[in-house]
């Protein structure tokens, strides 16, 4: 039964994390059964797949952060993701157990799936996707639908989040780092992100789907996301990270660079060259990445006794 607080969770923002269409050089080839089930030619009555992550943070002790992720997808036609950011005031007594109820989340959820696909729609036609008539305007989605997506959130939380964060409360609590406002850190952590950007979601030349798959399996996909905003926000800010959040940057950091220097590293150059990081910042990027590891010792020497160094070279492609 819910407490009786008054918990208002406002939007701050939507970001669209990334889209992408479908065509003869990029087949849709997910064989994905989703929401409505018929043919992809049935354009009377497209099938539509809807699914939603979660993921939370607390701000200076003073606000609550809170993220759906919101994943669209037309098979054949379109896919996009995008993360809807809610602010909330602290107020006393509140904990996360408190949100993860029928009432309370659902809103949020059936908020974020509508910005999805108000941005679904949007981006399509940007990009020159022609939807099926029945798709012009803003499709919906039967709140039934919405129903078990929430149901899924909260049985998520309750059975592996929290326990998850219990389990790691003191790697959460523990200050690993602060990166100051610098060109160098900005190089160091852009870099690594947008490398793992194009090795995950853009670069027609990766098996994408793939190293998803097996990326995510290690660093939990809303969890990326979350680091993705705090590093991004050393453009504006210095940026402090715990020891559970420097475990995983410096996983994903590892995976970059192997990357970087595999055997597609042409086309990863191309991509940094055409943004600007050419050889003299890529030097810049490789020296601060070893200068944090460096700093985090300890953390890296921690996930070399787990066994959390990784053949990156060998797992994607």
């Amino acid at each position: 039964m819910d407490k009786t607080l008054d918990i208002t969770f406002d939007l701050f923002k939507v970001d669209i994390l990334w889209f992408e269409k479908f065509s003869p050089e990029n087949p849709d080839v997910e064989d994905f059964i989703g929401m409505f089930v018929d043919e992809p030619e049935d354009t009377d009555n497209p099938m539509f797949v809807v699914t939603c992550a979660y993921d939370f943070d607390v701000c200076d002790d003073t606000i609550r952060k809170f993220y759906v992720d919101a994943y669209t997808k037309l098979p054949h036609y379109a896919t996009l993701k995008i993360r809807a950011h809610y602010y909330m005031e602290e107020i006393a007594d509140f904990e996360w157990d408190d949100l993860f109820t029928p009432g309370r989340l659902r809103v949020l959820v059936e908020n974020a799936i509508q910005n999805g696909l108000y941005h679904f729609v949007k981006q399509c036609k940007v990009n020159g996707v022609k939807l099926p008539t029945i798709l012009v305007d803003e499709p919906e989605i039967p709140a039934n639908e919405i129903d078990k997506l929430t149901a899924n959130l909260i049985d998520d939380y309750f059975d592996h989040r929290k326990p998850f964060l219990e389990a790691n409360a003191e790697s959460i609590a523990m200050h690993a780092i602060t990166l100051p406002l610098s060109q160098n850190w900005k190089v160091t952590l852009n870099l690594t992100l947008m490398i793992m950007e194009e090795v995950l979601f853009h670069n027609l030349h990766f098996d994408r789907r793939n190293n998803r798959a097996k990326f995510f399996d290690i660093v939990p996909e809303s969890f990326f996301f979350s680091l993705r905003d705090k590093c991004i926000g050393l453009n504006k800010l210095e940026v402090t990270l715990n020891q559970l959040e420097i475990h995983y940057f410096l996983i994903a950091q590892d995976c970059a660079l192997q990357m970087a220097m595999g055997e597609k590293e042409e086309f990863l150059n191309e991509v940094m060259v055409s943004r600007g990081f050419v050889a003299d910042v890529q030097k810049i990027w490789f020296t601060g990445a070893a200068k944090l590891v460096e700093l985090c010792r300890g953390t890296v020497k921690d996930s070399i006794e787990s066994k959390e160094k990784f053949d990156w070279y060998k797992m994607l492609n």
